[in-house]
């Protein structure tokens, strides 16, 4: 198998804690890798990596190519997991055609595209112009490593990305977006006396997945599902709200999240059965789709203090009426969101209930509208707002000499003909092309399952068959 040297150095970077912000120990690693082969190596600020190696003798006229992936994963894990992503690493298991993890999220979104260019730094046979690998940071949350690159820090003529997860398919164009933090005051109210029992709900069987690349398929946002719940509940029951949290990710589907209330003794049968009816009906209004949701009752202790009620009424009726999921469809390209959010975090901070919305975009005009009327939401609530972690979109270049090649590269190799498109997930490539706008981009990738969560799946022949592509692209490249 020709991608086993890929193999081995996915596996020796699974070895190293490198969730979203924790990438120094990786960062040093790839350094060190570059210094034991004599190459040259620079490492950043934001611990992002550039090795360079010169052009194999006889290719020192082609085109300078830089290989880019980002070293940081997403960190999820089941609830079954006692895995602690600071400090153990990743346990890799072969399951025939597929590679994944146990119990967690695997890496291979994007240690797979490291992997890669490390293999092809570390021949001597594999033919190439001159050739930089960039290795980025904190991608999942928010691509703070690709921003970190200045101009000129980082030259080609074409720039390969590799973080495309389906085979086969060609990316010349993604999203841009924005984050919205909502801040709800957290005014804290002593426990009515008449409230003497605690349920704590807990969502579970939801799927979740990547914000930009599964949120066509429309699945359950647990932090609107369980906001649902209470703000229906509101109108049936009398209740007090202790606490509330959901999501993990800016960039996952909310799949996990509880909420605490105190009820009369009395009500405690009558709200489990009404519980149990809509969760019934949420299951069969989210069918086929996310056919397993459920949120699991349980006694809690009793807390001595609750959320007030203005701090309540602005956190169920914020997540009741905040659009979610697909905003609008673009209608150049077939089945291809333009616009969408995810609600993504509700977390319980010391004086406030922070909300993280994550706005994705091809259209900067749609992008602007969807913001503004989250904000506008916001500001009838009374409710602070902010703008952060905006990024621009990777616009299209029709006919560029990139994309004609490795198109017809890739039909040569395989004898099939490959799927260009756009991506509704966020790319480094539009942040790169700010400080690279000579560079010609193109993204793709081998195939990966259910990337950002713990049933996050690498597809083994891919791997194969896209290092092969892979290396005839380097050399065939003019």
């Amino acid at each position: 198998m020709s991608a086993t040297k890929v193999l081995e150095f996915f596996k020796a970077m699974n070895q190293i804690p490198r969730g979203s912000g924790n990438e120094k120990g990786v960062s040093d690693w790839l350094v060190q890798f570059a210094k034991d082969r004599q190459l040259e190596v620079e490492q950043d600020a934001a611990n992002n990596v550039i090795i360079r190696k010169p052009a194999t003798p006889g290719y020192e006229n082609k085109p300078s190519i830089i290989l880019q992936g980002h070293m940081d994963m997403v960190c999820e894990k089941s609830d079954a997991s006692t895995h602690n992503f600071l400090t153990d690493p990743i346990e890799y298991i072969v399951d025939g055609e597929w590679l994944h993890a146990n119990e967690t999220t695997l890496g291979a979104d994007n240690g797979i595209a490291v992997a890669m260019s490390l293999a092809i730094l570390d021949s001597d046979t594999i033919a190439h112009g001159p050739l930089e690998c960039l290795f980025t940071t904190a991608e999942e949350t928010g691509m703070d490593g690709a921003l970190a690159i200045k101009e000129g820090q980082t030259n080609g003529q074409y720039l390969l990305n590799i973080d495309t997860e389906v085979e086969g398919e060609f990316v010349v164009s993604c999203a841009g977006g924005c984050r919205v933090d909502v801040e709800i005051p957290r005014l804290r109210d002593n426990r009515d006396s008449q409230f003497t029992k605690a349920l704590t709900l807990t969502i579970s069987g939801f799927l979740g997945g990547h914000s930009g690349i599964e949120i066509h398929k429309e699945r359950a946002n647990g932090n609107q599902i369980l906001g649902r719940l209470l703000y229906e509940l509101a109108s049936q029951y009398n209740f007090q709200l202790a606490s509330f949290t959901g999501g993990t990710k800016h960039n996952a589907i909310p799949r996990v999240g509880s909420a605490t209330i105190l009820l009369k003794e009395a009500d405690v049968k009558p709200v489990t059965d009404w519980i149990q009816a809509k969760v019934k009906a949420y299951r069969s209004e989210y069918t086929p789709q996310d056919e397993n949701i459920d949120i699991l009752i349980s006694d809690s202790e009793l807390p001595d203090t609750v959320y007030g009620g203005d701090t309540a009424e602005s956190l169920l009726t914020f997540l009741y009426l905040a659009p979610n999921g697909v905003f609008a469809m673009n209608h150049s390209l077939e089945g291809l969101v333009e616009t969408s959010n995810n609600v993504a975090i509700v977390e319980e901070l010391e004086h406030n209930i922070h909300l993280l919305i994550s706005i994705r975009s091809l259209s900067a005009s749609s992008l602007d509208f969807l913001t503004k009327k989250i904000q506008l939401l916001a500001s009838t609530l009374g409710l602070p707002v902010k703008i952060a972690g905006a990024y621009p979109a990777w616009e299209y270049e029709p006919g560029s000499p990139l994309e004609e090649q490795a198109i017809a590269i890739y039909e040569k190799v395989t004898g099939e003909k490959p799927k260009v498109t756009a991506i509704h997930a966020g790319l480094e490539c539009g942040l790169l092309k700010a400080v690279m706008p000579k560079t010609q981009m193109i993204s793709f990738g081998p195939t990966i399952t259910h990337a950002h969560t713990p049933q996050e799946r690498l597809h083994l022949p891919s791997v194969e068959h896209i290092y092969e592509y892979l290396k005839v692209l380097l050399k065939e490249l003019h």
